[in-house]
């Protein structure tokens, strides 16, 4: 067996000579250099005997620096302990990750320029109900830009808004049986394409009270200022019933079944008058009734039609708890496929026949506050309410229904959560039944309840559950369950 080699390196001494080594490699006391009497230590202390006063001096600068150092580092430690714990409550406390006092977002406010990044993921599954118990992950990212014209040197009352979306992963939405998208934020993305969207509007404020606004709007980001119950997708209701109400006017959509019964265009593309007042606020609309994710809807706009909508809402106190109550009209030029001639029609499958004109809605709308904070109005909880109907024939959609419980949390420290339980129905027309049946393809209307609680970690990371239980509108297939995760990031 080999020995092992002994180490080749020696010390150096302070002349630059290797240190002779003994027999087992340790130094030899013999080769080390004698200490100077200078260097001789006093039993009664460290003072060196025999040193300079003047080497005495500077070691006691030396310890004195030491010292300060150390209280120093000391002090630092504290401070930075405390500057830390400012700056986790600071970071809690933000409107989002990125948004720090006097940092870059609060510099280009002051330019008026204001960017928001929102990255919401969603994981949703079917656990019992339907063919392929499965579940999907995926999410989407929205940007959005808010430009004052104002600060940036143009006139007075000027306005830009831009949200562009990229969608990522999968969604179930097409993996189940139901009629409405279970997840609207996901509802549409087409195979292939479509996995971005881009929407721009142009506002000029002529005064405090009328505005005017054009461009190609984002119908659930204008849901979503709804009180209340919200909309969107992206924060409270995940169905379609809910995110993205009817709006009864539009082109039969070219992609999924649902796009093309369920008239509510996810973009519109048109202009919008604003008045408001104390009594009541008043929007007029004037849109392409197609959807304006079609790229032929901008480079040929109002070609099949033109939809106009009225809307009014008016707030009502009771007992102090502040209400709105909206109503809203519509209709549209447009041409639909006469539901009239469904067994009749070999394109029922894709609804593709244009043989009858105009589209006609009307709707009504509550949300009534039940508790509302007492430093900030907008914060509550109370009750909503949505009722539509339609001509019937060419809206596959005769009436609709839903009701619910939604707003904020109101325990101390909680009032950034949100929270709903709401019910929804949706009756289709009795000529799409009937031409169905007659072609031995049975339906009915749908309808299911969904909760969701949305938990603030911070005021820009929030962490949602949902459950939703559905009747699905093919009477052949069970009641089907959903359960989804939802996660939001604001940057």
């Amino acid at each position: 067996m080999r020995k092992p080699r002994r180490c080749c390196f020696r010390p150096i001494d302070k002349g630059g000579r290797a240190a002779k080594l003994g027999r087992r490699g340790r130094f030899d006391s013999r080769s080390r250099p004698r200490a100077k009497p200078s260097a001789v230590l006093s039993k009664k202390g460290d003072e060196l005997i025999g040193s300079t006063s003047s080497e005495r001096s500077r070691r006691r600068a030396y310890r004195f620096t030491a010292a300060l150092a150390a209280c120093g580092l000391l002090a630092g430690a504290v401070t930075g302990q405390a500057f830390a714990a400012d700056n986790v409550a600071s970071l809690a406390k933000q409107k989002s990750l990125t948004d720090t006092p006097d940092g870059p977002k609060d510099q280009l406010r002051k330019f008026g320029i204001d960017l928001d990044v929102w990255i919401t993921q969603f994981y949703q599954g079917i656990p019992a109900g339907a063919i392929d118990r499965t579940a999907r992950y995926g999410g989407k990212m929205d940007t959005f830009l808010r430009v004052d014209g104002e600060k940036l040197g143009f006139w007075k009352g000027l306005k830009f808004n831009a949200q562009y979306e990229h969608y990522f992963g999968r969604n179930i939405n097409r993996q189940d049986l139901a009629l409405l998208p279970v997840n609207v934020a996901l509802a549409f993305i087409e195979r292939d394409g479509y996995h971005s969207a881009l929407s721009m509007t142009l506002t000029q404020e002529f005064s405090e009270q009328f505005s005017v606004t054009i461009g190609k709007f984002n119908m659930l980001t204008l849901a979503s200022q709804t009180p209340l119950i919200g909309g969107g997708g992206i924060d409270t209701f995940m169905n379609r019933a809910f995110a993205l109400p009817s709006t009864g006017i539009g082109v039969s959509s070219p992609e999924s079944v649902a796009d093309r019964l369920i008239i509510a265009p996810p973009y519109l593309l048109g202009g919008v008058a604003a008045l408001k007042t104390k009594y009541f606020d008043l929007k007029i609309m004037v849109a392409d009734p197609r959807n304006a994710q079609q790229p032929r809807v901008i480079e040929r706009p109002f070609e099949r039609g033109v939809g106009a909508g009225l809307m009014a809402t008016v707030p009502i106190e009771i007992g102090g708890l502040k209400g709105f109550h909206t109503l809203r009209v519509a209709y549209s030029n447009a041409r639909g496929f006469d539901l009239d001639d469904i067994d009749d029609t070999p394109a029922i499958a894709r609804l593709r026949g244009i043989t009858k004109k105009g589209y006609r809605f009307v709707s009504y709308a509550v949300q009534q506050y039940f508790m509302q904070s007492e430093t900030d109005p907008k914060v509550g909880w109370g009750l909503f309410t949505l009722a539509t109907l339609s001509d019937g024939n060419p809206n596959p959609v005769k009436w609709s229904m839903l009701v619910g419980l939604a707003g904020n949390n109101l325990m101390a420290g909680r009032e950034e959560d949100r929270w709903g339980v709401g019910f929804y129905h949706f009756g289709l027309s009795q000529p799409l039944l009937s031409g169905l049946a007659a072609r031995r393809i049975n339906r009915r209307s749908e309808g299911g309840v969904e909760a969701f609680y949305n938990f603030a970690v911070t005021r820009w990371l929030r962490l949602s559950g949902d459950i939703q239980i559905i009747d699905p509108w093919n009477p052949a297939r069970a009641r089907a369950s959903y359960l989804g995760l939802r996660l939001q990031t604001i940057f």
